[in-house]
Order: C-alpha cells, then structure tokens, then sequence
C-alpha cells in the first residue's frame, strides 16, 4: 500500500519536483566518485611498488637462456622431464639485490635454466634441473688443477651430487667417481648421469661413475676407501652444517684406516 501510494503522487509530480528528486541522486553519485578517487590515490603508490616488482621480475625472466641452453633444448626428446624447458629468475631478489646495496653476486652470470649445455672437460655436456654458480665455478678450477695432475685412478666421492656436474666433469677427468645425494634427487641424476655418458662413449672417453643415497651424518662405510671428497653450494640451513662434517670427517678416517695415505677435500 505504501508503495502504490508513493506511486501516485510520483504521476502527479511535475517535471520540477521530479529535477528535485533526482539531485540528492546526484549528489550522492559524486559523493562516491569522491571517495573512490580518494581511496585510488591512497592505492597508488602500493600498486606503482606492486608494478615495478612485476616489472623486475618480467624482465628478469626473459633474459634467463643463453645460446648454450637452446642448443641444450635442440636435443629434447620425449623422455625429458616436463619441466625441462623451464626456468628459474636469473637475479636474485633478495631485498638487498633489489634496492642494489649488494652487487657481488647480483650479475648475469647466474644461469638458472632448469636445461643447460655446459662445455665440461672437452665435451658439451647437457645438465637438466639446472646447476648453481659454485658448481661452475668448482668445474673451471678442476680444469685448471689437473691438467698438470692427473686424476686417473684416483677414487672420488662427491656429497650432495644434486644434478651432477661436478662429479661428472672430475670423472671425464680421469678419477672413479661415486656421486651422492638423497633418495629424492636419484631420478634426475641418474637421467644427466645416462646422457653424459652417451657422450663420453660418443668421444671414446673414459667415464667412470656410480651413484650412492647418502644422508649426512649417516654410515659412509660404502664409500670408503677414497682419495678425494668434493661438494659445491651445499648449506642451506644452519642443521645441515654439522651432518656434512661428520659425513666428511668419517669418510677421511675410515679411508685411512683402509690403507689411503691421505684424503683431500674441496668444497666450495
């Protein structure tokens, strides 16, 4: 009834009183115009942050694959994991990379391509899941080393192998290597494993290398005797510091109670 009501004298209105209707309308319409504009203007400097975050981490993101890595990916077949052709940023963002107070390690050569082609002791070697910068960096100065000091013959064992580059190159280097790591990272090591021995027998190169689970702090007893421990980037957590040394210090003093004269290790 009320509604019928109001209807009615609505018709009797004329043109004027209806103008007058409609102003708190409008009055209201600018009102929230105001305060959405208002509540704009208070977003915008976290949506400017927002884009230029974006922005960073869209160019970084589109320069991450060197040539090396498209001819990593010309060998792709069937079997490679899905995720292959991925990767991750270059950079790191990290708070003090991305306001630029630190730079020593903030540079291009941070390849993190999940699909690398890496020149390893005469071959191209194709190393999938990626590899860290110190694991490079460890393959050059192994070159280096021993080229005036061959390995051959030496036993070597490599703790926490992740995709297996530098076990691998010391193994084309002439040494017997045993790679490893825990139960998780066997699958994607042992396929980088299978290919770079294709490539080995493809140049008639020695490649002499086996793989091992190996938790830190564990019975290294499989392990042992060897000449050489070797681990690159390894710390990620303060736990994992005193498992390693154990691992290591137990890998020297079993293979010296079988007769090694001395055992050298390089991590880095």
């Amino acid at each position: 009834a009320h509604g019928a009501g109001q209807s009615s004298f609505e018709e009797m209105d004329s043109p004027e009183s209806e103008e007058e209707q409609k102003k708190p309308n409008i009055m209201n319409k600018e009102k929230k115009e105001a305060t959405g504009k208002a509540a704009k203007a208070e977003s915008a400097p976290a949506e400017s942050k927002q884009a230029e975050m974006a922005e960073i981490s869209s160019n970084r993101a589109s320069d991450n694959k060197s040539s090396d890595n498209k001819e990593a990916k010309s060998e792709n077949n069937s079997s490679d994991p899905m995720w292959s052709n991925k990767s991750l940023r270059k950079k790191c963002e990290c708070e003090m990379c991305l306001s630029g107070m630190a730079t020593s390690h903030n540079d291009n050569s941070h390849d993190q391509a999940l699909d690398q082609a890496i020149p390893v002791a005469g071959l191209k070697l194709r190393i999938i899941g990626g590899t860290t910068k110190c694991a490079r960096v460890m393959v050059k100065f192994f070159e280096e080393e021993f080229k005036k000091e061959p390995l051959k013959g030496k036993k070597v064992v490599e703790v926490g192998s992740g995709t297996g580059l530098v076990g691998s190159c010391l193994a084309l280097l002439g040494s017997e290597v045993t790679l490893t790591d825990q139960s998780y990272v066997m699958e994607v090591l042992n396929y980088n494993v299978d290919g770079i021995k294709k490539k080995a027998d493809e140049a008639k190169r020695e490649f002499k290398v086996s793989m091992e689970e190996h938790v830190w702090g564990t019975d290294v007893s499989k392990l042992c005797p060897c000449d050489v421990v070797v681990g690159s980037d390894l710390i990620f957590a303060l736990e994992g510091i005193r498992p390693l040394v154990k691992s290591m210090v137990s890998m020297v003093e079993h293979s010296i109670k079988l007769g090694k004269k001395r055992v050298v290790n390089f991590m880095l």
